[in-house]
C-alpha cells in the first residue's frame, strides 16, 4: 500500500478535532504512526507535529538534509521531556532518522543514501524517493550524493505543483533563503519571516517591498489577495498565487510579467523597463503601468476605471473601454487619440503629438493636454474645472465653461480672450500674442491670481491695468504684467 499523497493534502491551519477526523477507514501508514506517537506531544503541540510528519513522509521539493534534520529536531522541541530521546535525529551526521516507541520499536524511519534515494519506513511499508543533487544550472543531476551533506531536491513533486502544507512552504522558502548572496541574506531572511507569518495567520496581505531582493521564491502564499512587492530589484515574477486581487510590484527591473490571476482587480507595475504586457485578466479595474518602455496594449477589459500609461513610447491606444473614467497618458508618442468613453472624468495626455482631440464627454472635470501641436479645441464640457492646455499652437479658445477654475494656456499663440468665468481662480496666459483684454479680468474674485507678461498689450490697456489695480479699495485678482514691449495703443 502506498503512502496517501493525494490532492487532499493537510490544510495550513488544522484543529485538534480534524486530526483525529483525518484518520478515515482507509488509514495511510502516516497516520497509523500518528496514532502511536500523538501521545509524545501536548494537545497545543499536536498540529504542529503532524504537519511535520507529514512533511517527513512527503518530502517537498528542495528538501535538504539539513531540512530532514530540523524537522526531526522539531519534533524533539515540541516532544514531552522524556520522550524526546526517542526521537533521533540524525544530527551527528548518519543518514538514519528514526521515532521509536516505549518498547525501542520503530514507528517511522528516513534512510538517506549515497546513490540519492530518500526512503521512508513506515507501519510495514516504505516508500523511496528519488532525489537529485542540484548543479550549478538548477538541473536535477545524476551522479551520486557527495556524502552526508550533499543538498538534494525531490523529483517526486513537479516544480508546478503548489506546496499544500506548511512545512512544504517553508522547505521551498528555507532553500531560497539559503542560496542569497551575502548582500540580500538579512533581505531574504526578514521576507521569509513574513511570508511564515502571513500564512500562519491567515493574513491576506503580504507586503515585501523595499526588502533588497533579485528574486522570490517559486511559491508564495496561495490564499494571499494582495502582494506588494515594490521597490525591490527583481527581474523576474514567479507564478503568481491564484486568488490574488491586487499586485504592486513597481520600481524593480521586471521586463515582463507572468501569467495574471484571473482575479486581478489592481496591477500597479509603474517605473519598470517592461517591453510587453500579458493578456489583462477580464475583471481588472486598475492599471497603472506608467514608466516603462512599451510600445503598444493589450486589449484592455470592459470594465477598466483607471488605465495610467504615461512615460511609455506609445504611438497609439487600443479602444478604450466604456467603463474608463480616468486615463494618463502623458510623455508618449502618441499623434491621435481613440474615441473617448462618455463618463471619462480625467485626462492627461500632455508631452505627445497630438496635432488635435476628439469630441470630449460631458462628464470630463480636468484636461491636461499642454506640450502638443494643437491649433484648437474642441467644444468644452459644462463641468470642466481645469484646462491646462500650455505649450501648443493655439490661436483661439472655444467658450469656457462656468465652473472652470483654472486656466493654463501660457506658450501659444492666442491674440485674445474669451469671457472669463467668474469663478476662475488662477489664469496663466503668460507669452501669447494678446493685445486686449476681456473686461471680465478684473471681475475675478480676490483670491484669483492672473500671469499676462510676455504678451503684446497695447499701452492702452497696460495703462488701464496699473489704474485700476493701484486704485483705493481695488478688490480684484492679483495680476501680473510689463510694461515693457508694449504695442502701439
Amino acid at each position: 500500500m502506498p503512502f496517501h499523497i493525494g490532492s487532499g493534502c493537510l490544510p495550513a491551519t488544522i484543529s485538534n478535532r480534524r486530526i483525529y477526523r483525518i484518520a478515515w477507514s482507509d488509514t495511510p501508514p502516516e497516520m497509523s504512526s500518528w496514532e502511536k506517537m500523538k501521545e509524545f506531544f501536548c494537545s497545543t503541540h499536536q498540529t504542529e507535529a503532524l504537519e511535520c510528519i507529514w512533511a517527513i513522509c512527503h518530502p517537498p521539493a528542495g528538501t535538504t538534509r539539513e531540512d530532514v534534520v530540523n524537522r526531526f529536531e522539531l519534533l524533539r522541541t515540541l516532544a514531552y521531556a522524556g520522550w524526546e530521546e526517542s526521537i533521533h535525529s540524525g544530527q551527528h551526521g548518519e543518514n538514519y532518522f528514526c521515532i521509536l516507541d516505549e518498547d525501542s520499536q520503530e514507528i517511522l524511519s528516513v534512510t538517506l543514501d549515497d546513490a540519492g534515494n530518500y526512503t521512508v519506513n513506515c507501519q510495514g511499508y516504505s516508500e523511496t524517493h528519488r532525489l537529485t543533487l542540484d548543479t550549478a544550472q538548477g538541473e536535477e543531476g545524476t551522479g551520486h550524493a557527495e556524502g552526508a551533506s550533499g543538498t538534494f531536491r525531490t523529483s517526486f513533486l513537479p516544480a508546478t505543483t503548489a506546496p499544500q502544507t506548511p512545512a512544504e512552504y517553508d522547505a521551498v522558502w528555507s532553500a531560497w533563503r539559503r542560496a542569497a548572496p551575502a548582500e540580500e541574506s538579512r533581505g531574504r531572511a526578514a521576507v521569509v519571516q513574513k511570508m511564515r507569518a502571513c500564512l500562519n495567520n491567515g493574513n491576506a496581505v503580504l507586503n515585501v517591498g523595499e526588502s533588497g531582493l533579485t528574486t522570490l521564491p517559486d511559491c508564495l502564499p496561495a490564499h494571499i489577495t494582495t502582494l506588494v512587492i515594490s521597490d525591490n530589484n527583481l527581474t523576474s515574477l514567479p507564478a503568481l498565487p491564484p486568488e490574488l486581487r491586487t499586485l504592486e510590484v513597481s520600481g524593480n527591473q521586471l521586463t515582463s510579467l507572468p501569467v495574471l490571476p484571473p482575479g486581478l482587480l489592481e496591477l500597479s507595475i509603474f517605473n519598470n523597463p517592461l517591453t510587453h504586457l500579458p493578456a489583462l485578466p477580464s475583471g481588472l479595474c486598475k492599471l497603472w503601468i506608467f514608466g516603462n518602455q512599451l510600445t503598444s496594449l493589450p486589449v484592455l477589459p470592459s470594465g477598466l476605471q483607471e488605465l495610467s500609461v504615461s512615460d511609455n513610447q506609445l504611438a497609439s491606444l487600443p479602444a478604450l473601454p466604456s467603463e474608463l473614467c480616468k486615463l494618463w497618458a502623458y510623455n508618449n508618442q502618441l499623434t491621435s487619440l481613440p474615441a473617448l468613453p462618455s463618463g471619462l472624468q480625467e485626462l492627461s495626455v500632455s508631452d505627445n503629438q497630438l496635432a488635435s482631440l476628439p469630441a470630449l464627454p460631458s462628464e470630463l472635470c480636468k484636461l491636461w493636454a499642454y506640450n502638443n501641436r494643437l491649433t484648437s479645441l474642441p467644444a468644452l464640457p459644462s463641468g470642466l474645472k481645469e484646462l491646462i492646455v500650455s505649450g501648443n499652437r493655439l490661436t483661439s479658445l472655444p467658450v469656457l465653461p462656468s465652473e472652470l477654475k483654472e486656466l493654463m494656456v501660457s506658450g501659444n499663440r492666442l491674440t485674445r480672450l474669451p469671457a472669463l468665468p467668474p469663478g476662475l481662480r488662477e489664469l496663466s496666459v503668460y507669452r501669447n500674442q494678446l493685445t486686449r483684454l476681456p473686461e471680465s479680468i478684473t471681475g475675478l474674485s480676490s483670491e484669483a491670481t492672473v500671469n499676462l507678461e510676455g504678451n503684446p498689450l497695447s499701452e492702452r490697456t497696460l495703462q488701464a491695468l496699473r489704474d485700476i489695480t493701484s486704485a483705493p479699495g481695488y478688490s480684484g485678482p492679483r495680476i501680473r504684467f510689463d510694461m515693457a514691449g508694449a504695442s502701439a495703443p
